[in-house]
C-alpha cells in the first residue's frame, strides 16, 4: 500500500472499528482468562442488580428475578447445643438419619442429602442406609443421596459404599470447573465410563416425577436423560436434558428473606432444632408439605465456589440448578459465532455513528450513550432471554473503536493542518509563515489598511487562442515565477492565481508601516527583470510576450480564510481589490508600466518621481481616482516632459480643452513612451470634449467601461 492509499484509508470510518475488532478478537484468542474474569464480574453484578430490583416489584411476574421455586426448602445441620447432644448420642451418621426421619414426618416430596458419606464404619453406614431405604419404600418421601465423579481416577464415589449405597437413588454433587475458560459450570448430567449420571439437582427433580415417568439415561444419546411430562393442555410430552454446561441463575434467596417475602413465600431456611420443634407441634399445614428439601451443612461447614460469588453452601448450587430446570431459566453463554456476530452489528452501528456525527461533543455523547445501551441490552438479554453475551468484549470494542475514531479524527485534523500550513507556504513568505505558525491569531479574519499590487498579462485572450496549451502554461509559470519570487522577497502575501492575474499585498497578516514602499519596490523589480529577459541574448518567443501592466493601490481591505471544509484559502477581499483591478486595466491607455492611485502615493514613506496622468471615475465606483504613472527608467528629458504634461493637464482640468489639446500635441514627439502615449490619449479625449462640451465639468472624466 502506497502512502496515498494509506492516507485515504485513514479517512475511512471503518478504520477504527476494524482495528478494535482485531484487537478484541486477538485478546480473546491469546489470553482468555482476563476478559472472561471481567465477564464473570459483570454477570454477577447484573444478577445482583436484578435481584435488588425484584424486591421493589409487587409481583414476581414482572420478569425480574424471582425467588427460588416455592417448593424448595433448606435444612441446615449447623453447630448448636442440640447438634452437639445428638452427635454425642448417635454420631454423625445417626444425626443424618435422625434429620431425615424428622423432615420426612413433615410431608416433603423429596429430600436431597447434600452430605457425602463416602467413608466410615460399616455399622454406621448401614444405619443411615436403612433409614433411607425405609423412607423410600414407603413412597411418600423419596430420599436422594450424593455421589462424586472423580475424573482423574475415572471412578464414582458413592455415599455409604459399604451399605449398598450404589443401589440408592443418587446424584453428583461436584460442579464442573473449566480450567481453560475460568467459568464455573453446572451440568444436569455427566458422562463417566460410558454411563450417564444425573446431578443432585437432576436426581431430586426426577424423584418428584410419578413412577414410570422418571428421568432415565438415553440409550442412543450419551449424556442425555429423558422423561415424560404433561404440557399445559394435559398431553404427555417427551423432555430431556444433556451434559452441556450452563451458568446458574442465582437468586440470593438463601441469605436474604426479603426476596421470599416479596414473593409472599414462607420460611426458606431451617435448622435441625427448628425442624424438631415443628414436628413436636404437629402443624396442620406443614411448610414442608410436597416440598423438595435439601439437607446439608451450612456455610460454616460446607462451602463451594459459587458460579459468580464467594464460597456458598453446596445446597444452593443444586437448588438453584433445580429452579432453573423447573422454570427453564438456566443461563447459557452465546456461542463464539453469536458473540462475533454481536461485535459485527456493534461495528456497523459504530460506523454509522462515526459517519453521521461530525461534532466532537456529539461523538463523545453518543459514545457514552452507546456504552450505556450495550450495558442495558446485555442486562435485558440476561434477565429475560437467559443468554450471556460477551458484554465486556463488546463494551471494550466500543470504547476502543471510539478512542480510535477520536484518534483518527485528530490525526486527520493534524494532516489537514499540515496541508493547510503547506498551502499557506504558497501564500506567505518564509518569514511571514514562521510568524503565522507561532501566532495563529495572525490569520484570523480582520480588516485594515493594505497596499496591493495587481498585474495582468497584455493580450492574454489572443495568446490562449493562438498558442499551444503547454506553451500557455509555460508562459504563465515563467511570469508568475518572476512575480512570486520578487513579492515573497519583500515578505508579501499572495492571493491565489486566477487566470493571468497576479495579486500581492502587504499589511496582512504581517502588520508593517512600509507596506506601500514594499509594493512599489516589488513592482519596479518585476518590470526591470522582465525587461532584462526580453533584452537578453537568450530571449525567446515567450519572453517577448511577457508584457504586463501593474496597478498599485492602498486602502482598507478584508483578509481571512474563504472557502468550505473541503477547500479554503487565505484571501483578500473588498473594494481595495476592485480598485486595483480598474487601475491596472487603465494602465494600457497610458502605456504606464506602473499605475498608482493618489492613496498609494500618499502612503509612501518618501516621495518618488511620478506624474499625475489623469483624474477619473472608474466603472463601479463613485469616488474619483487620481492616477499616477511611475517610470521604471527615466530619460534625460523626463523632467522637462513631465512639466509640460502637467501644464497641459492643468488646462484640461480647468476645462480649457482647446489650449490643453495644443499642449498635449506638442508632446507627441517626446522621448518617454508613457508621457507620449498619455498625451496622445488625452488629445483624443480633448477633441471629444470640444465636440461635446460637458455641462458640469469638474476635471473628472467618467469611464463607462472597465
Amino acid at each position: 500500500m502506497n502512502f496515498a492509499a494509506l492516507l485515504q484509508s485513514t479517512r475511512s470510518y471503518w478504520l477504527a472499528p476494524a482495528m478494535a475488532l482485531l484487537l478484541v478478537a486477538s485478546a480473546r484468542l491469546l489470553n482468555r482468562s482476563i476478559p472472561e474474569t471481567l465477564e464473570m464480574r459483570w454477570l454477577d453484578g447484573v444478577l445482583r442488580i436484578r435481584a435488588s430490583a425484584m424486591q421493589d416489584a409487587r409481583s414476581p411476574g414482572w420478569g425480574f428475578a424471582r425467588p427460588l421455586d416455592e417448593r424448595i426448602r433448606f435444612v441446615e445441620i449447623d453447630m448448636s447445643d442440640r447438634l452437639a447432644e445428638l452427635l454425642a448420642e448417635e454420631g454423625e451418621f445417626g444425626v443424618a438419619a435422625h434429620a431425615l426421619e424428622s423432615i420426612a414426618t413433615l410431608g416433603p416430596k423429596v429430600i436431597a442429602l447434600d452430605i457425602l458419606y463416602g467413608f466410615g464404619r460399616k455399622s454406621d453406614q448401614e444405619r443411615l442406609a436403612t433409614t433411607i431405604q425405609n423412607l423410600n419404600s414407603k413412597g411418600t418421601t423419596k430420599v436422594v443421596v450424593p455421589a462424586e465423579w472423580r475424573p482423574r481416577d475415572r471412578e464414582l464415589l458413592h455415599s455409604l459404599p459399604s451399605a449398598g449405597g450404589a443401589e440408592l437413588p443418587f446424584g453428583l454433587v461436584n460442579v464442573d470447573i473449566d480450567d481453560d475458560h475460568m467459568w464455573r459450570h453446572y451440568q444436569w448430567t455427566r458422562i463417566g465410563n460410558g454411563k450417564t449420571y444425573p446431578s443432585l439437582a437432576m436426581a431430586a427433580f426426577s424423584a418428584t416425577l410419578p413412577d414410570g415417568m422418571q428421568a432415565t439415561s438415553s440409550d442412543l444419546r450419551p449424556g442425555v436423560m429423558e422423561w415424560k411430562s404433561l404440557d399445559p393442555s394435559g398431553e404427555i410430552v417427551d423432555r430431556s436434558v444433556d451434559d452441556q454446561a450452563f451458568l446458574l441463575n442465582f437468586q440470593h434467596s438463601y441469605y436474604d428473606a426479603s426476596y421470599d417475602r416479596s414473593g409472599r413465600l414462607g420460611k426458606r431456611v431451617w435448622n435441625l432444632k427448628e425442624v424438631e420443634d415443628l414436628c413436636k407441634n404437629s402443624p396442620e399445614l406443614s411448610p414442608f408439605q410436597d416440598a423438595i428439601v435439601f439437607l446439608g451443612f451450612g456455610s460454616d461447614f460446607d462451602a463451594k465456589p459459587m458460579v459468580h460469588g464467594p464460597m456458598e453452601p453446596g445446597m444452593i448450587l443444586h437448588a438453584t440448578a433445580l429452579h432453573d430446570l423447573l422454570h427453564q431459566t438456566a443461563l447459557r453463554r452465546l456461542s463464539l459465532g453469536q458473540d462475533f456476530l454481536l461485535l459485527i452489528v456493534t461495528a456497523l452501528f459504530a460506523v454509522g455513528c462515526f459517519a453521521w456525527i461530525k461534532r466532537k461533543l456529539g461523538l463523545l455523547s453518543w459514545g457514552l450513550a452507546g456504552l450505556i445501551l450495550i450495558g442495558v441490552a446485555s442486562s435485558c438479554l440476561i434477565w429475560f432471554g437467559h443468554r450471556v453475551p460477551a458484554t465486556i468484549a463488546t463494551g471494550g470494542f466500543w470504547i476502543i473503536a471510539y478512542i480510535g475514531e477520536i484518534a483518527r479524527r485528530w490525526a486527520n485534523e493534524q494532516q489537514e493542518r499540515i496541508q493547510r500550513d503547506a498551502m499557506l507556504g504558497f501564500s506567505f513568505s518564509p518569514d511571514v509563515l514562521k510568524q503565522v505558525m507561532n501566532n495563529r491569531d495572525m490569520i484570523q479574519p480582520r480588516g485594515g489598511n493594505i497596499a496591493i499590487l495587481l498585474s495582468d498579462l497584455r493580450g492574454f485572450t489572443s495568446i490562449c487562442e493562438t498558442m499551444q496549451p503547454d506553451r500557455v502554461f509555460e508562459l504563465l509559470n515563467r511570469l508568475f515565477g518572476i512575480e512570486t519570487e520578487e513579492a515573497l522577497r519583500k515578505n508579501g502575501s499572495l492571493r491565489p492565481f486566477a487566470g493571468d492575474q497576479f495579486i500581492a499585498y502587504w499589511g496582512a497578516p504581517e502588520l508593517c508601516a512600509d507596506s506601500a514602499d514594499r509594493a512599489l519596490g516589488v513592482a519596479m523589480e518585476i518590470c526591470r527583470t522582465l525587461a532584462q529577459r526580453q533584452q537578453g541574448q537568450q530571449a525567446d518567443e515567450i519572453d517577448r510576450l511577457l508584457q504586463i501592466g501593474i496597478g498599485l493601490h492602498f486602502g482598507p481591505g478584508l483578509v481571512g480564510h474563504v472557502g468550505s471544509r473541503q477547500y479554503r484559502d487565505y484571501n483578500i477581499l473588498g473594494d481595495l481589490v476592485n480598485v486595483a483591478a480598474r487601475v491596472e486595466s487603465q494602465s494600457k491607455n497610458y502605456h504606464a508600466p506602473i499605475l498608482a492611485t493618489q492613496e498609494f502615493i500618499d502612503a509612501l514613506a518618501s516621495p518618488i518621481e511620478c506624474v499625475c496622468l489623469d483624474h477619473v471615475r472608474v466603472s463601479g465606483r463613485k469616488a474619483p481616482l487620481r492616477l499616477f504613472g511611475i517610470p521604471v527608467e527615466r530619460t534625460a528629458s523626463w523632467q522637462e516632459e513631465v512639466l509640460a504634461y502637467q501644464k497641459a493637464f492643468s488646462l484640461y482640468s480647468e476645462g480649457e480643452f482647446g489650449r490643453a489639446k495644443e499642449l498635449f500635441k506638442e508632446l507627441h514627439c517626446c522621448e518617454n513612451d508613457m508621457v507620449l502615449k498619455s498625451s496622445e490619449f488625452l488629445t483624443t479625449r480633448c477633441e471629444a470634449l470640444i465636440e461635446t462640451p460637458p455641462t458640469d465639468w469638474a476635471g473628472i472624466y467618467d469611464f463607462r467601461s472597465k
